[in-house]
């Protein structure tokens, strides 16, 4: 006679579970190991952030970027301002018919409250200025005194192969 022997089947919702628990405790220990400032830029911010005033010290970028967090701290209520004024422009464009006064007026409003904002911002940065060294602020000056984006033409110019000649497309020829 021939023994037959039963089959051990594991359920397929046991196998399940099982990976779905190894995978969750797989990431619970990734995320324990990773380092606690992981994608964070110094002093905590989020994401890699261009270079702050090239050329300072380590300890001068974080005293200007400390004062600007400050400043821009300072204008708390103005951005909260300015954020129902986008929500009274998001209102009014939503009107049907379409109120093109009503969009204007709601525009004009974040005009206004997007000075205001500046304006506070500013007016901090000017009272908090005196407390840099003069390196400081000259870095500071070398660095407001560029258009945003202006950096990343450099940049990019850095990754390529430098000839000496000209940058850009080749001239037309006649």
């Amino acid at each position: 006679m021939s023994e037959t022997r039963p089959t051990r089947r594991i359920p397929f919702w046991l196998t399940l579970s099982v990976m779905t628990n190894l995978l969750l405790v797989g990431l619970l220990i990734g995320m324990a190991l990773r380092s606690p400032m992981h994608g964070r830029g110094p002093d905590g911010g989020d994401g890699p952030r261009p270079p702050m005033l090239e050329g300072a010290s380590q300890e001068d970028r974080m005293v200007v970027r400390k004062m600007m967090m400050e400043s821009f701290r300072s204008a708390e209520k103005e951005v909260e301002d300015r954020r129902v004024v986008r929500k009274q422009l998001g209102e009014a464009l939503q009107i049907d018919p379409y109120d093109a006064e009503a969009v204007r007026k709601a525009f004009a409003s974040l005009r206004i409250a997007d000075e205001t904002v500046h304006a506070t911002i500013q007016e901090s940065l000017a009272h908090r200025m005196g407390d840099l060294t003069l390196a400081q602020r000259k870095s500071l000056a070398e660095m407001l005194s560029r258009e945003p984006g202006d950096d990343r033409g450099r940049r990019r110019m850095r990754m390529r192969d430098d000839d000496g000649g000209p940058h850009g497309p080749p001239p037309d020829e006649d």
